[in-house]
């Protein structure tokens, strides 16, 4: 029995035929007049698993017109303080993708190259997580390999899949005003080098809601803060401008990080939600139904989001073998609103 995985000689020898036989067998090919017998097949099979035989995923992707690889790209890294719907969503699409026979290599952004680089292997298609910057999208637009844009811009031959923050931040703001919160602001995200078409977005929904619904949004004077700048420095300043200076009666935050470090902020003041001011944020993830109060949230569809890219994606790489190539597909998802403790009417 040889050390550690098997290899191809190691089956053939063990089964008595050649490794071509064997490349095939286990590839599944059946081109031309390639043939062997079904007692033969399932004896190579079982080889190749008690043997632990793993592919060599180069020499198959030199070998194969398609490589049944995806690669997810433009993920910033792996931070516990920053997980949200994103990562959701790529777990979802991840599942997809496996269930369809599909492997997928994911690769970090790296200062040797963009981000939405394509990586050394072969790939059937790509997966761009959160582009802010078509221009960025550059290698997979003059690629020719399918891509989605998961929550993010796109360029003309990919397609993509978003959230409508803009209908999340109306649900979320008529809540507000039924509730009879006539002073609402707006926390917004708190750097500058915050380029994601979200923030914009939010942001513009907040200010079209304000004018349209007619309650007051106090002009705020916080400077962002710089890159790299630990979070917690914007929230009393804001506290202090928001709610103390302005006595806005309600917040709505971008995220729920910000709303999660306003409320600690809050208690250091002394201040309460929501007898004080009412408190909703975007992302409804599960950390936001532990705090105290619990916290009212925007849902991003972040499962929905991930299975839809991996069903448009799908399709894409296969649509070569089954007719002609697929044209982009471009969908937004509704969002929807979660009601907790942390929003009441504002006090008399």
């Amino acid at each position: 029995m040889p050390r550690g995985n098997g290899t191809l000689l190691d089956i053939a020898r063990r089964c008595s035929v050649s490794q071509s036989t064997v490349s095939r067998v286990l590839n599944n090919t059946r081109q031309g007049r390639f043939s062997v017998s079904e007692e033969l097949r399932h004896r190579i099979l079982r080889a190749a698993e008690e043997l632990s035989y793993r592919p060599s995923m180069a020499a198959r992707n030199l070998a194969v017109t398609k490589t049944k690889l995806v690669a997810v790209l433009g993920i910033a890294g792996m931070y516990s303080d920053r997980m949200g719907p994103v990562e959701e969503a790529v777990t979802a699409l991840a599942e997809s993708l496996d269930r369809s026979g599909y492997e997928i290599c994911v690769s970090f952004p790296s200062k040797r190259h963009g981000p939405f680089a394509l990586p050394p292997l072969r790939v059937d298609g790509v997966v761009a997580v959160g582009p802010s910057a078509v221009a960025d999208l550059q290698p997979l637009e003059q690629s020719g390999i399918p891509y989605v844009s998961l929550n993010g811009v796109v360029g003309e031959n990919g397609s993509a899949v978003n959230p409508d923050d803009t209908r999340g931040a109306q649900l979320a703001l008529k809540h507000l005003y039924d509730l009879g919160h006539r002073r609402i602001a707006y926390l917004d995200h708190w750097s500058v080098d915050a380029v994601h078409p979200s923030v914009g977005e939010r942001r513009k929904a907040f200010s079209n809601a304000a004018r349209e619904m007619g309650f007051e949004a106090p002009s705020l004077d916080i400077p962002l803060l710089p890159a790299l700048t630990q979070w917690d420095s914007y929230y009393e300043p804001f506290i202090r401008a928001a709610i103390v200076h302005h006595r806005s009666t309600a917040v709505l935050a971008y995220s729920h990080q910000g709303a999660l470090g306003l409320l600690r902020a809050a208690h250091e003041f002394g201040l309460s939600v929501p007898k004080d001011f009412s408190l909703v944020c975007f992302n409804n993830e599960p950390i936001v139904r532990l705090s105290i109060p619990s916290l009212t949230a925007v849902d991003v569809p972040s499962m929905k989001m991930g299975q839809m890219s991996a069903e448009i994606l799908l399709r894409a790489m296969t649509a070569s073998e089954d007719g002609p190539p697929q044209l982009p597909i471009r969908i937004r998802l509704d969002e929807s609103l979660v009601v907790r403790e942390s929003s009441a009417p504002p006090r008399t």
